[in-house]
């Protein structure tokens, strides 16, 4: 060996001397015994073995693993204390200090044989596997031996896999340490403006990030996030505290649900709902107590579900075998209606026999269908994994049939338009006794002939009546005693025919009043006000044409009208008097002053036109405008105001923008809630809130009337109105949100 190259064996000897105790082996019973190592960290011990080995391959990578000469022995001896001194320092020391060993191998070959997957089955993200790795497999080629040349070929190649694998680590953690420092920005932001449930996810990122990175990366990462600790534990407890209290609320709200009389699957919905709600207020004070009573109090509460999702349940297996049954039954008429009139088909019947078979085959489908109709959806509901196939089955058996009835019909439609072509002719015949008895053949044929499509059926039957008056009432020389039986005879007829005509007219006029007279209520408020004449009128017109003629069908328009008019009533006294519209009016001209001013704020560049546009805010102008007479909304508008003359920056608005938002949601999720229509996915964990929290209120209280929920659904679109700062597009869109529920409860 070299003199250079045994120089440079001796200097890193001496570098590794200054972090490792090396103790030289006495044993008499197995000298080649392994020494565990103790607790050094794994990121220095791999740095080292790894500078070793690198250092020792770039100066000869096919050189031998060094053996301790004398000289480095000496070195190492001189480093080390003697007996006299260590025992002196034992004399001295309160505790021993345990020295740090390095581990001798037995069989190093073997060894790294099983070191061999494990670093193949390394990725970079494992820093603290490829650490320790590193550094076991350092130690394991020093001690090598020296004729160990297969060996050798293995370590190195593991070795050249390593130093890959560090490099790929550190750009991992060069990664994970940015996304760390992103994650603390974050959580600087969320702290600044107290929100604890983004500060706990920033910190839970962090935290992620932190695991991978070692050494300056590592240290650089926690000294920032100290920086922020004590604020975020602060926000942390209050946080803990919040979610205890609102739990206590889900509790107590979760008693009154099970002394309440709601039962079946909106009570297990209610209980569904606290559930999610308790899910999404994570840990919190108290959290095994309260967790316990919660959990007792919904056991208890949802009991009574379990007995209606029994019955349900055998409920559904029923109703799906009577559909079963249904379509099986289906099956069968279909099959035997097809099979009848393919065999009076083939058997040769009498032209007679055939027309009877085919006016009384498309009555009994009509039958048939109406029937299978209703059956069907008195048996629902069904279970929705079964309900697919039996839905195609059940369809499919019905269009089968609606189209052997619509060839039937089609054989009927023939049949009617011949007997009104005869009926015509007859009509023109000069023989007048001839044609009126064969007038009254072809009535009791008629009479015979199955139905047709229902709307040609009304026509073909004006049709024919027409053509048989015309022969029961033209002017003949007949006899005065017969002209009074068959003139009573035309004038009964053309009565009926009249009242038929009638019915068909006074149904499209009434239907055609009842439109008109919905389509107001969706008229706005002023609107709707100065419709009231245009409802009278239509309600007198409505009351003429009622006809005891319409028999049933006039009982539905009336309870059609009766509902309308129920509805109109309600909106009516709901509307706003003089003292709403001007409050109205007051909170408007109010709200477009201070729109205008966050406008202007909003659309600076910079700081110092954020300062010019708030400057140019006539504060003394605002004092001396008329304010509501309602003390809640005066409140509101000051303190927007408020808020924007405090703001140094458009950073502050988007804070403040927020917190409205908040506030806003709540506004509109109630009325949804009133209304009873959907709240966005976004908003469905404060609806449960909402309704849980109404539950209590309202619990033993009489329910509010239609009117009352009217009025407070237009108080409550002025304090979304007065609510900001929100940004056009934001308020646009609440608005929208509120709208939509304000006219559902507007139509009743």
């Amino acid at each position: 060996m070299s003199a250079g190259i045994q120089h440079l064996i001796n200097s890193v000897f001496i570098a590794f001397k200054k972090t490792h105790t090396v103790h030289v082996m006495t044993t008499s019973s197995n000298p080649t015994s392994d020494i565990p190592a103790t607790d050094a960290t794994a990121e220095t011990k791999a740095d080292d073995a790894l500078e070793i080995t690198e250092a020792i391959d770039a100066a000869a990578p096919d050189a031998e693993p060094p053996t301790l000469d004398v000289s480095t022995e000496k070195v190492v001896a001189e480093s080390a204390p003697t007996v006299t001194q260590a025992e002196s320092l034992e004399s001295s020391a309160p505790e021993p200090v345990r020295e740090k060993t390095q581990p001798v191998y037995a069989d190093p070959s073997a060894e790294l044989s099983i070191l061999e997957p494990l670093i193949q089955a390394l990725t970079p993200k494992q820093t603290t596997e490829i650490n320790s790795l590193g550094n076991r497999l350092g130690e394991i080629r020093k001690q090598l031996p020296a004729e160990a040349s297969p060996e050798k070929e293995k370590g190195q190649a593991l070795h050249t896999a390593m130093v890959e694998l560090l490099a790929q680590n550190k750009a991992h953690q060069e990664d994970m340490s940015a996304k760390a420092n992103a994650s603390i920005e974050e959580l600087k932001l969320a702290l600044d403006g107290g929100h604890s449930d983004a500060s706990l996810s920033a910190w839970d990122k962090i935290q992620t990030a932190l695991m991978p990175l070692s050494g300056k990366l590592r240290n650089a990462v926690q000294k920032q996030l100290n920086e922020h600790r004590a604020r975020y534990q602060e926000l942390k407890d209050w946080k803990l505290f919040a979610s205890a209290e609102k739990k206590k609320e889900l509790i107590a709200a979760m008693q009154l649900l099970l002394e309440s009389d709601i039962q079946g699957a909106e009570r297990a919905k209610a209980i569904s709902a606290a559930h999610q709600e308790w899910k999404t207020l994570g840990r919190s004070q108290q959290n095994e107590s309260l967790w316990k009573k919660f959990k007792k109090l919904s056991d208890d509460a949802y009991a009574p579900c379990k007995d209606h999702f029994k019955q349900r349940k055998q409920s559904l297996v029923e109703n799906f075998d009577n559909r079963v049954a249904l379509c099986a039954q289906l099956e069968a008429d279909f099959e035997r209606l097809s099979s009848a009139d393919t065999a009076a088909a083939e058997n040769g019947d009498s032209s007679e026999n055939t027309k009877a078979n085919e006016q009384r085959l498309a009555a009994e489908i009509g039958t048939i269908i109406s029937a299978a109709e209703q059956r069907w959806k008195d048996t629902a509901p069904v279970e929705q994994a079964k309900i697919k196939e039996l839905q195609k089955r059940y369809y499919g058996l019905l269009n089968n049939l609606r189209k052997l009835r619509r060839e039937a019909s089609q054989e009927n439609a023939n049949r009617k338009l011949e007997a009104i072509a005869q009926a015509e002719a007859l009509a023109a015949s000069d023989d007048r006794a001839e044609a009126m008895r064969a007038a009254k053949e072809l009535q009791r044929q008629w009479k015979e002939i199955g139905p047709s499509n229902h709307k040609d059926d009304q026509n073909y039957w004006r049709a024919f009546r027409a053509a048989c008056d015309s022969i029961f009432t033209r002017e003949t020389g007949e006899s005065a005693e017969g002209r009074p039986r068959r003139e009573n005879t035309a004038s009964r007829n053309s009565k009926t025919a009249n009242a038929n005509i009638d019915i068909a007219k006074v149904s499209a006029e009434l239907d055609a009043l009842l439109s008109s007279l919905e389509s107001l209520l969706a008229l706005d408020d002023e609107e709707f006000r100065q419709a009231r004449e245009q409802y009278q009128d239509q309600s007198q017109q409505f009351s003429a044409a009622l006809s005891p003629k319409l028999g049933n069908r006039g009982k539905i328009y009336t309870e059609r009208f009766t509902t309308l008019k129920r509805r109109f009533d309600t909106r009516y006294k709901a509307l706003p008097d003089k003292r709403q519209q001007q409050r109205i009016a007051t909170v408007s001209a109010l709200t477009d002053k201070l729109d205008a001013f966050e406008a202007s704020l909003l659309s600076a560049k910079d700081a110092d036109e954020f300062a010019t546009a708030k400057a140019a805010f006539d504060s003394e102008d605002w004092k001396t405008l008329t304010k509501p007479d309602d003390d809640s909304f005066a409140a509101i508008l000051d303190a927007r105001l408020a808020s924007l003359l405090k703001a140094t920056k458009a950073a502050d608005l988007d804070k403040l923008s927020n917190e409205a938002a908040i506030s806003a949601a709540r506004l509109c999720t109630e009325l949804e809630i009133s209304a009873n229509v959907d709240t966005p996915s976004a908003d469905q964990a404060l609806r449960m809130q909402l309704q849980l929290e109404q539950l209590k209120a309202v619990f033993g209280q009489a329910k509010r009337s239609a009117a009352d929920v009217i009025k407070h659904s237009r108080d409550e679109q002025l304090r979304l109105q007065c609510l900001g700062p929100l940004s056009p597009e934001k308020r646009k869109e609440l608005r929208e949100r509120f709208d939509v529920a304000a006219a559902k409860l507007n139509r009743g």
